[in-house]
């Protein structure tokens, strides 16, 4: 049977179309956009990467732009101020820094401790870095070991008040078998000496064994209210038994997959459900916790963390299905607490996050600002910091602006005495302030 083709037919069908169409999109929204996607990514690969090179000239000559603003872009070369790197070894993480006494203490991969002159100094285009001696505390860097994230046990630092924090992997042998246990050293900053004294200030008393992928053994900490600390622990890509590592992240006599509250060298859950978290910061002000994770191809996430809440792993990601792990998607839907922000169907590798102060931009005053940093990524996503404005009513997160640097960003503070946002590079092992 011939159907007849007039107006009505043709409106009819299109209306079938755009029903069929919406229906699977519904249905299959994530396979759709991935699609989509991937075909923007074909086409727009190029253009976005001379607009790339366009950006990394005006870095060259030293500045960048936020928003049309202007900014200097200092970069200095770790390896030119005296930091030593292994040769024929990848570096990851290069390392990490803080502030303090409005100067960047550093702790490079190995767990050699430098200390920078002042900032202000710094923005004149001099940076000094002198190396402050460890007394009593070998970090066991093994020239041998070519797993990289297993040998590079410095995984955060933080500096409070007059103490250096230093979160370990706790990387060990026993009987020639590997075994990570995240572990927290300190100990008083004395510049005058240039010396330290390292002890412990917390350790689980974990041994975890059959650890797959060693850059799942990170932890970023930061001091809370009352005396406490929160310091993130991931999976430790325990991914031979899935139900045992459901188990233990939904455990609180296990330590992975959390935010753990530490007072007083002791633990408890904070929140669960954490693939490898990267980065962390509290505001005290506000009195709110945000935190980035990386998920599994895909599925980055920027959350907002809440006492004894559930964040889905393994059993929720938006990010690649893994047969037999993750059976949801939607967070909400199955008990556990949405992102902020999640990445699909590429991520941007993010690292750590920070609140942005209102004089840094005057055209960001009235805005709640915060800023993520990203390492690889995708090439349209990744080697970029992305800025945020956060509604602390609705709790959502809107993008305001992505800037890109076109290196890893391993670690980003904010210097608000300074006006000046430090960042630290990881292939070119450089620090940078932008101010």
């Amino acid at each position: 049977m011939k159907i007849p083709f007039n107006k009505k037919n043709l409106i009819i069908l299109v209306i079938f179309i755009i029903l069929t169409g919406s229906a699977f999109i519904k249905i299959n929204f994530f396979k759709f956009y991935s699609i989509y996607f991937e075909y923007k990514y074909r086409i727009t690969k190029n253009i976005i990467k001379k607009q790339n090179l366009k950006k990394l000239e005006v870095i060259e000559n030293n500045k960048i732009f936020f928003d049309k603003k202007e900014y200097n872009f200092l970069n200095f070369s770790l390896i030119k101020h005296g930091v030593k790197y292994k040769k024929k070894y990848v570096h990851r993480p290069v390392g990490y820094f803080d502030i303090y006494n409005n100067r960047i203490i550093f702790v490079s991969y190995d767990g050699s401790i430098y200390y920078s002159n002042n900032i202000n100094e710094i923005k004149k285009n001099k940076l000094i870095l002198k190396k402050i001696k460890v007394l009593n505390y070998d970090f066991n860097f093994d020239d041998g070991d070519d797993e990289f994230y297993r040998n590079i046990i410095i995984r955060d630092i933080l500096v409070d008040k007059e103490n250096l924090y230093i979160v370990t992997n706790g990387r060990s042998k026993l009987n020639n078998d590997y075994y990570g246990s995240t572990e927290i050293l300190y100990g008083k900053i004395n510049l005058e000496d240039a010396e330290i004294k390292l002890k412990k200030f917390f350790t689980s008393g974990t041994k975890i064994f059959n650890i797959k992928d060693w850059s799942h053994t990170g932890g970023r900490m930061v001091k809370y209210k009352d005396s406490s600390f929160l310091l993130t622990v991931p999976d430790y890509a325990l991914m031979e038994d899935y139900k045992k590592l459901e188990n233990s992240i939904n455990s609180d006599k296990s330590i992975i997959g959390k935010v753990l509250l530490i007072k007083n060298g002791k633990f408890s859950t904070f929140s669960y459900g954490h693939r490898n978290p990267q980065g962390l910061f509290y505001d005290s002000e506000n009195d709110l916790i945000f935190e980035t994770e990386h998920g599994p191809t895909g599925g980055d996430e920027i959350n907002l963390i809440k006492n004894k809440k559930n964040y889905g792993w393994p059993s929720a990601t938006y990010g690649a299905h893994i047969v037999g792990l993750n059976k949801y998607r939607s967070h909400a839907k199955n008990g556990f607490i949405e992102p902020l922000k999640y990445w699909w169907p590429r991520n941007c590798a993010m690292s750590e996050i920070i609140k942005i102060d209102n004089n840094f931009n005057s055209s960001w005053k009235d805005e709640y600002t915060l800023m993520n940093a990203c390492l690889s990524g995708s090439y349209n996503q990744g080697e970029s910091l992305y800025r945020w404005k956060f509604d602390k009513k609705r709790e959502k997160l809107i993008k305001k602006g992505k800037y890109f640097i076109g290196d890893r960003i391993r670690d980003l503070k904010y210097s608000k005495k300074n006006k000046v946002l430090i960042i630290l590079l990881e292939n070119q092992k450089q620090i940078a302030l932008i101010y």
